[in-house]
């Protein structure tokens, strides 16, 4: 036998296609996919088709000829990120698809494009370019004469791509879908498909291999390596929060998307966490957040003073706790009213990151040097790093502190004013988060477009994808009390400005109207803002609504899955995480037909004027009476869903912050 390795979508299936028509010889494969069990003589065929390592290959008999066919890694990619699309996770986006491939993550039995071709190269007997087999088949192919006896050659019978996509082959039908094995068979396919950032991101990760197999780079799109890594503080004081809300969610997903590409880019990427008196590297940052989550978990609406409060903190929360526990609450209520309207937060701020620089001016890690950015994820945390004199960038989530001031305790919209007009007067650059956020940003403050990046954010695909299992479902319903009824979700917050009020007004609506049918409303978290003023008992459709409290995270995406639809008709969203956790369940959406929850649903769901309770109920109607709405509703929604990544948001970010350390503003928008 003698193997016949390359990475995947490198020109193997093609070559093996060969032997067998032209010259009559069959091939095996040996591989780790437990789907497809490996056939158990596979050793007695004269070549064996293998993607893994040399050293995971069993016989591992150093003796046993190699031969290696390599391709462009760019081409590679390209198709590779295709072939993700089109079979293994139909209707995936390209994009990330691209950007994952060329990161490796999901190469391991592989070892990523570069690792693969560095350890083939040094053991192969021969190597076979892609781009030269593609020229001349039979001249390749008839290198390996050199470590064999080779057949005649039928040369009538050689096979070109078109007859192998749409023919029946020997080879790369296995699996039923040879149209999709062998796409386009044409070398240089990236130069279409992958956008400059990507491919100076492959540069920047397999340089190395290219040049060791013979491929460069063009010299007018060649790159300057930094001579030491950009050095990025970012200001984290919200991985130390005990409640988990979106920024703290966006923060924690951005930071394990840099920890992605700093594993594999230490020379480029030093990116340091600011957790107010202290800074850590990204590993240290990462600690704490697995910390946080096993130690809250199921803690979201955690009442008492958090575990990471010290000192004078500490004794102040303790101070107020007891007042709040004896004193009558006619009493404690006015004092506490006074307590907020007056600047005794202000001086508590003023007294933490006083006390946090003199510890950090000793740790001599505040100079002007030490860093070339700072980012802050919040505005409202502005404070914490308003000592330094490096660059800043911000990213803006909203403007409900300005558009929704009655939503906002008063000191919270304060902050959040003061936080803007840091912004506006020493940001380098802004990152919004949706188009919707960057117009309210660049109308109401004196910031120019130029200097706003969009960078998307995302919903954790570890939890919320399609859920179908009815045992778990049943689970859940006998957990929360559910009956066994189709149902619509929604969310529960303490935030009028989530509309909670106008949804169940409009669900009652539809139950008036509709008396017979059996459908009920679930509303997931715990009773929120008023809840008691929503919904009168005595109204005789309130028992087809339902409170479950607090939901667990691993239960939420059944419910959600499993859900007619979410009914999330917000008044505002800065982007709108809810919804796009629910389309990438799969579950269509009805959503406020306004700011950025337009661009985030898009046509995956139903829009409905959010003070309009007669048009969200017409919305209701529509959905639960169509099923094949529903069908169509639920495979745009997951499909738009695709489209949305941490890791290409983190990715998008450190673009911004590259481009704003070399002073060369952001056009990535």
């Amino acid at each position: 036998m003698i193997w016949l390795a390359s990475f995947p979508r490198s020109g193997n299936t093609f070559f093996r296609n060969i032997l067998y028509q032209v010259y009559g010889l069959e091939s095996s494969t040996f591989h780790r996919d437990p789907h497809y069990p490996v056939i158990e003589n596979y050793q007695d065929f004269p070549f064996v088709k293998t993607h893994l390592l040399p050293a995971d290959l069993v016989p591992a008999d150093a003796s046993i000829k190699k031969v290696y066919l390599v391709r462009d890694g760019r081409d590679a990619m390209v198709s590779m990120a295709h072939h993700k699309k089109d079979i293994i996770y139909p209707d995936t986006d390209f994009y990330n698809n691209l950007l994952e491939s060329i990161l490796g993550l999901e190469d391991v039995d592989f070892g990523g494009w570069s690792e693969n071709v560095k350890q083939w190269a040094n053991v192969a007997d021969i190597i076979i370019r892609y781009e030269d087999l593609i020229k001349d088949p039979i001249g390749q192919v008839e290198r390996l004469r050199e470590i064999m006896d080779l057949p005649k050659p039928d040369l009538e019978k050689l096979p070109t791509f078109k007859k192998l996509k749409f023919g029946d082959p020997k080879y790369g039908g296995e699996r039923g879908k040879q149209d999709k094995a062998f796409r386009r068979g044409k070398s240089g396919s990236w130069k279409d498909e992958m956008p400059p950032e990507l491919e100076q991101l492959f540069w920047e990760l397999h340089g190395d291999a290219m040049n060791m197999v013979g491929y460069q780079r063009a010299q007018e799109t060649s790159f300057t390596i930094p001579e030491r890594p950009y050095r990025i503080l970012m200001e984290a004081d919200k991985v130390l929060a005990e409640q988990m809300d979106g920024v703290k969610r966006y923060q924690e997903e951005l930071i394990h998307g840099f920890l992605a590409f700093q594993s594999r880019q230490p020379g480029k990427w030093q990116i340091d966490f600011l957790l107010r008196d202290k800074i850590v590297s990204i590993l240290e940052v990462v600690q704490e957040i697995n910390k946080q989550r096993v130690k809250t978990r199921g803690l979201r609406s955690k009442e008492g003073i958090p575990e990471n409060v010290y000192g004078y903190e500490r004794m102040l929360l303790q101070f107020k706790n007891q007042l709040k526990q004896s004193l009558p609450k006619s009493i404690y209520d006015p004092l506490s009213k006074i307590y907020r309207e007056m600047p005794f937060r202000d001086w508590l701020r003023y007294v933490r990151t006083s006390v946090a620089w003199n510890k950090l001016k000793k740790l001599d890690v505040v100079s002007e040097e030490a860093y070339d950015l700072i980012h802050i994820p919040l505005p409202q945390n502005y404070y914490f790093a308003s000592r330094f004199d490096t660059p800043f960038i911000v990213t803006v989530h909203d403007l409900t502190h300005k558009y929704f001031p009655l939503f906002h305790e008063k000191d919270n919209s304060l902050l959040g004013e003061r936080g803007m007009k840091f912004i506006e007067q020493k940001a380098s650059h802004a990152i919004a988060v949706s188009k919707s956020t960057k117009r309210d940003l660049c109308k109401e403050y004196d910031f120019e477009e130029e200097r706003v990046t969009v960078v998307y954010e995302a919903a954790d695909k570890k939890w919320f994808h399609p859920v179908d299992n009815p045992e778990l479902l049943q689970e859940a319903r006998e957990k929360y009390q559910l009956p066994n009824r189709p149902y619509l979700v929604s969310l529960s917050t303490i935030e009028p400005r989530k509309n909670l009020r106008n949804t169940i007004a409009a669900f009652l609506t539809y139950k008036e109207q509709n008396p017979d049918s059996d459908l009920v409303l679930v509303i997931c978290g715990r009773r929120g803002w008023k809840v008691g003023e929503m919904l009168d008992p005595d109204h005789p459709f309130a028992e087809s609504i339902y409170f479950t409290g607090y939901v667990d995270e691993k239960e939420l995406p059944v419910l959600i899955s499993n859900a007619v639809g979410l009914c999330y008709v917000a008044h505002y969203e800065g982007f709108g995480l809810p919804p796009l956790e629910a389309m990438q369940c799969g579950t269509p959406v009805i959503y406020g037909n306004n700011s950025a929850m337009i661009e985030v649903v898009a046509d995956s769901g139903l829009p409905a004027d959010s003070t309009n309770v007669k048009e969200i109920a017409q919305q209701i109607a529509r959905l639960v009476d169509d099923k094949d709405l529903q069908q169509t509703l639920s495979q745009q929604a997951l499909k738009r869903s695709h489209q949305f990544s941490w890791l290409k948001a983190a990715f998008e970010t450190l673009l911004v912050y590259e481009k704003v350390i070399r002073h060369e503003g952001s056009d990535h928008s």
